[in-house]
């Protein structure tokens, strides 16, 4: 009878932490985290706050001036590093993120463009 109740425990302790972890993935779905910015492993070469918004700006209107998107700079979303562009959730062709990485990632290789990405 004591094996009984603590398998029960057991089980009941497992399921709720199963409950808990799946409510965790949904939270983490739910709100997830908004990066505007450059991350990279390296600090060296890394621009100022100044330039940073500058080049962020520089790329968001590119992206208008081209037409990649029909929408605001306020609405847009996007990541570019050295494997892929993404923008608003469509990653873009490899013409298209060859042409952004060669004049805005350069040789920062380990770099990470972002505006308002959901991560």
């Amino acid at each position: 009878m004591k094996k009984t109740k603590a398998l029960i425990a057991a089980s009941l302790i497992f399921i709720s932490g199963a409950c808990m972890a799946q409510s965790n993935q949904k939270e983490k779905a739910e709100n997830p985290l908004t990066i505007t910015g450059i991350t990279g492993k390296s600090i060296k070469g890394s621009p100022n706050e100044k330039s940073m918004t500058k080049l962020i700006n520089d790329i968001s209107n590119q992206i208008l001036k081209e037409k990649l998107v029909t929408t605001n700079t306020s609405d847009l979303s996007y990541i570019l590093n050295n494997k892929e562009f993404i923008i608003n959730g469509v990653t873009q062709t490899e013409e298209v993120h060859l042409r952004y990485k060669k004049q805005y990632i350069k040789n920062h290789t380990d770099w990470n463009i972002c505006k308002n990405y959901k991560a």
